[in-house]
């Protein structure tokens, strides 16, 4: 199958003396495959983030992400998954937003780092995740935070100012950013250093799917706010399958749950009493590790996907899966496919403009035909 796709040129952006300074990124690199294009971006990861960690036991890692939407539960597998490898150990507090306990934090970590949960909710399109992160930043000012890799939107300059106010009078505060305009509006408003770092769901490394390919072509979707309403010209292939990833098994939480109150209770018989906060940190790996098998198998049994979901984007990277991407409602895809996954040689092309756009796409490689000037 011939696969069409582009490298881009290395970006630049000013820094906060006006100057000119430029950003490692791997979207000015040339073609390459998943294994070589994940190595690199877990390579650079750990360049960016393994300093700020050396030195440390106890810490916490909170605003883990209790729904069914899949690509934050990669986040978080893949935050879990590179600090048992870099510290050696599960983090010693984990909380959802919602479930924030100060007293049993402080018991748990006297002194050591809070990280944040990476992802796309550091603006105010998801409320209460920023909320959670300001009260933090507001509580603690004396604490080390370190924000794991974020996409940066705020769509009212109100709310901006108000998160701004508080991160500047924040003195150890770490903020990791996924792609360029993020950085550049993190550099802009807030006086923290911030760094550009790729997704942490590559630290799950190459995946092989178990899933028999049974789809030919699937359009893997929005269907929350972040969708951006695509009209189309002419009808989806009859073989099209269109779906979002938001839909899980009732009551898959409370089993769950039991099942990691079991699993935690075995802690007893070697030497040491297991407790809540115990049970919680298997309850949310389990949750977690779910939800990416439900995506993986949703995008690893189809031939060829058309996303405007980045995490179905980088799920098709960690599977080596031919796909096209669109944008969802505030750039949050381009942005991150231009600094990081462009190389990547099974990407159709870095954006499609339209649904109708990413299936010709997908019939013109079907049929073998060249590809149109604009599709370089």
């Amino acid at each position: 199958m011939r696969i069409l796709g582009n490298a881009s040129e290395a970006v630049r952006c000013c820094d906060a003396t006006g100057g000119t300074e430029e950003f490692r990124t791997m979207a000015e690199n040339p073609m390459k495959g998943s294994r070589t294009l994940i190595t690199e971006l877990q390579s650079e990861i750990d360049r960016v983030i393994g300093p700020y960690l050396e030195g440390v036991d106890d810490f916490a890692l909170v605003d883990f992400p209790n729904h069914p939407n899949v690509g934050d539960s990669a986040i978080w597998l893949g935050e879990e998954t590179y600090l048992q490898k870099k510290l050696g150990r599960a983090p010693s507090y984990v909380c959802t937003y919602d479930t924030w306990a100060k007293e049993d934090f402080e018991r748990a970590v006297p002194a050591g780092p809070i990280l944040i949960h990476g992802g796309g909710n550091f603006g105010d399109l998801w409320p209460s995740h920023q909320e959670f992160r300001l009260r933090l930043l507001s509580e603690f000012p004396d604490r080390q935070i370190i924000q794991l890799p974020q996409t940066i939107h705020f769509s009212s300059k109100a709310s901006l100012q108000r998160a701004a106010d508080i991160i500047n009078a924040h003195k150890k505060f770490l903020i990791l950013v996924r792609d360029v305009q993020s950085l550049k509006v993190a550099r802009e408003e807030f006086t923290a250093p911030v760094d550009l770092c790729p997704d942490m769901a590559f630290c799950l490394g190459p995946q092989s799917s178990r899933a028999a390919i049974t789809r030919e072509l699937l359009l893997l979707l929005r269907t929350d706010h972040e969708k951006v309403e695509r009209p189309r010209s002419r009808p989806l292939p009859n073989f099209a399958v269109v779906e979002d990833w938001l839909t899980e098994q009732r009551g898959l939480g409370k089993w769950l749950f039991l099942k990691a109150l079991l699993e935690t209770s075995l802690l007893a018989f070697k030497g040491r009493m297991p407790s809540e906060l115990d049970a919680r940190i298997r309850w949310f790996h389990l949750l977690a590790s779910n939800r990416v098998a439900r995506g993986m198998k949703q995008v690893g049994s189809s031939a060829y996907v058309i996303t405007d979901r980045l995490h179905t984007h980088i799920f098709c990277v960690l599977l080596n899966v031919p796909h096209s991407v669109l944008d969802n409602n505030y750039g949050k895809i381009s942005t991150f496919v231009d600094a990081w996954s462009k190389p990547f040689e099974k990407l159709g092309r870095p954006l499609s403009t339209s649904v109708d756009e990413a299936v010709a796409t997908f019939l013109d490689i079907c049929k073998g035909a060249p590809a149109s000037p604009n599709q370089g």
